[in-house]
């Protein structure tokens, strides 16, 4: 049975009471530059983020990676990471007609040329080169 909670007065005044209109939740799987899980949160904070439903909120799986903005669970040698150069990564979008907006530049890394275990910072004036760890999934 539905209780009426408008009520009433003597007076002639009347309480209306509304409920406030519910907002659906967006649930939200923060991530990493590498797709590793940050968390599981309704909360709008900074960072990379996919929109999940809510049977993939409620489990929470941290074992979960986020490929190219899709998610995949992880299975043993499922995925294989790689170091490019960051000229080779935007042929391969444009190739796979990826924006190259998603690949995110700032998280190349400038090697010296010769030798691109020697991380450099800008007031070097050798020849520089830009690699990126990047992930893929076998299938």
């Amino acid at each position: 049975m539905e209780q009426d909670l408008n009520k009433e007065y003597p007076d002639g005044s009347m309480l209306i009471w509304e409920p406030a209109p519910l907002i659906k939740p967006e649930f939200r799987l923060y991530y990493d530059d590498t797709g590793h899980v940050i968390c599981y949160t309704c909360e709008k904070l900074e960072g990379n983020y996919v929109v999940v439903d809510a049977s993939t909120y409620a489990e929470g799986r941290p074992d979960v990676r986020v490929i190219e903005g899709k998610i995949s669970t992880v299975q043993a040698g499922g995925f294989v990471s790689k170091l490019m150069r960051e000229e080779t990564i935007l042929q391969i979008s444009e190739h796979n007609n990826i924006n190259p907006s998603q690949i995110s530049a700032d998280t190349s890394v400038e090697c010296a040329e010769a030798d691109i275990s020697i991380v450099v910072n800008k007031k070097y004036k050798g020849t520089k080169t830009k690699w990126k760890m990047t992930t893929y999934e076998l299938r």
